[in-house]
């Protein structure tokens, strides 16, 4: 769907080169955007003039995430091409009704360009669905949503003027970030393929911008995935769910109890052989189960285990992907449980979290572990979360704010050069975040991230070791879906 291209115009721009990267890194302010709401439409492509003082979610001034570069007409290689993490947390269209997506506070890329006679395109790149907003050396604002090939956005400038352009590559899909490569040619070129078509100034009919609605196997699994092939040792393969979500699993098939998240749990690509293939769960609460199976279909079990725990066992099981939830048969209700994959029929005990009495940096973390060296790729790294949990975090450190779990949600063993670390967390609801150190110090912030009530902490001089984090929830009882996000350049 062609939704067209549009520009509008800004408080004039200042063209002065800024300061070298690093010292955009460490000096770039923060910027809060409280309570952002928008109503979920696409409206016509069209022109709008915004007055003076007229205040955009989108900062130009601040430092570019993924870098920048000076280009001359006539530069080579032609495509210059550029690796960019797409999306954020704000909603391009606080500039437009006719821009789409969801992007970040600050640039993801600053291109300088020295302009000559031919036309200057900026594309995405991306398995995903990405959009793109670009601010030109004039002021004005142009985006794009699928000007490309398939659901790729483009950009052309037949006119192209010298000076500063500000690049954002935003996802059409809210808190999707997704691996994308920025391109900008002068040859009619994105990723060496030739461009079909540009995406002209005009009209462009409405599109609807779809509501999360309930589960979708087309998302990442927030837990991971699996390749396994008929024989796998060992047998069961287990892998650790927080259970539960906001959507009804009724809602998906009748034959379903629980609630789920939209995203899978977890995803099984199997390789079939003679043997039958079991999902089972094993949880101290009540869970459910919800698998689409390869061809599509939904199949869903409640109690058909041991005590209150699902098991579905398909025979003769077809070759494919497996997309997996775990639901908590409570609404509201986030557990750990053990998810068992399994040929012979095991289903292994769950051995999670032990039952904590406080915040214990010693147990095991509920979201899992990662072991990132300076200069780590992607940055940032992210981790899903469920936020929250019953000890107050001012127990750990006097002044902390929120209510966290017992056990960490994450564990990340660091190995530090000269670039700060930023642990922060991205959130529909208002998060706090706790931190101990690898020295022993406990770290903790509200609000202090880049956008709405997200919080952030810099560690400017790193220490190498285990950081355990936990996010939490400024209000108890208010379990929420969060990213996690692990950087050397900028905060969420």
């Amino acid at each position: 769907m062609k939704k067209g291209l549009f520009s509008i115009r800004s408080d004039e721009k200042s063209f002065s080169m800024r300061a070298s990267i690093w010292e955009r890194r460490v000096c770039k302010g923060v910027h809060s955007s409280k309570g952002i709401t928008m109503n979920k439409f696409l409206m016509a492509v069209s022109v709008i003039a915004i007055t003076s003082g007229t205040a955009l979610a989108q900062d130009p001034s601040a430092a570019p995430s993924f870098g920048d570069v000076s280009l001359t007409t006539g530069y080579t290689p032609d495509p210059y091409m550029v690796s960019i993490t797409s999306g954020g947390l704000i909603d391009a269209r606080g500039i437009s009704p006719s821009c789409a997506g969801w992007v970040a506070n600050a640039p993801d890329f600053d291109l300088y360009f020295t302009a000559g006679s031919l036309p200057l395109t900026i594309a995405a790149m991306s398995d995903s669905d990405t959009t793109l907003v670009v601010n030109a050396p004039d002021g004005r604002w142009y985006c794009n949503d699928d000007g490309g090939q398939g659901l790729n956005p483009l950009l052309t400038f037949n006119n192209a003027q010298s000076g500063l352009y500000d690049i954002w590559i935003g996802s059409y899909r809210q808190g999707d970030f997704a691996n994308a490569t920025l391109s900008i040619s002068e040859i009619g070129q994105v990723g060496g393929a030739p461009i079909n078509s540009n995406p002209q100034v005009g009209p462009a009919p409405s599109y609807p911008i779809p509501q999360p609605n309930g589960p979708d196997f087309t998302l990442n699994p927030t837990a991971g995935s699996v390749n396994l092939s008929a024989g796998y040792a060992p047998d069961p393969h287990t892998a650790r769910i927080v259970s539960g979500g906001a959507f009804r699993a009724y809602d998906t098939s009748s034959n379903c109890a629980g609630w789920v998240s939209e995203a899978p749990d977890y995803a099984v690509n199997y390789n079939a052989g003679g043997f039958d293939l079991t999902f089972g769960v094993d949880s101290g609460s009540d869970t459910t189960l919800m698998i689409n199976d390869p061809n599509g279909n939904w199949i869903c079990n409640d109690d058909g285990g041991v005590n209150l725990n699902p098991l579905i066992t398909f025979s003769n099981p077809q070759s494919g992907r497996y997309d997996v939830w775990i639901g908590s048969y409570s609404q509201g209700e986030f557990a750990n449980s053990t998810l068992s994959v399994s040929e012979v029929g095991q289903v292994a005990p769950h051995r999670g979290t032990p039952v904590a009495n406080r915040i214990d940096m010693s147990l095991p973390a509920s979201f899992g572990s990662a072991n990132l060296s300076s200069g780590f790729a992607p940055d940032p790294y992210r981790v899903n979360i469920v936020s929250g949990g019953q000890f107050r975090a001012s127990s750990a450190r006097n002044g902390c704010a929120g209510w966290v779990a017992g056990a960490p949600d994450f564990q990340l063993t660091f190995n530090a050069g000269s670039l700060p670390l930023i642990l922060s967390a991205a959130s529909n609801s208002d998060t706090t975040i706790l931190v101990n150190d690898p020295n022993g110090n406990w770290h903790c912030d509200d609000d202090g991230g880049n956008a709405g009530l997200n919080p952030a902490l810099s560690f400017y001089n790193p220490s190498s070791g285990v950081y355990d984090i936990w996010i939490g929830s400024y209000a108890q009882g208010d379990n929420a879906s969060a990213s996690l996000s692990i950087s050397e350049l900028y905060s969420e």
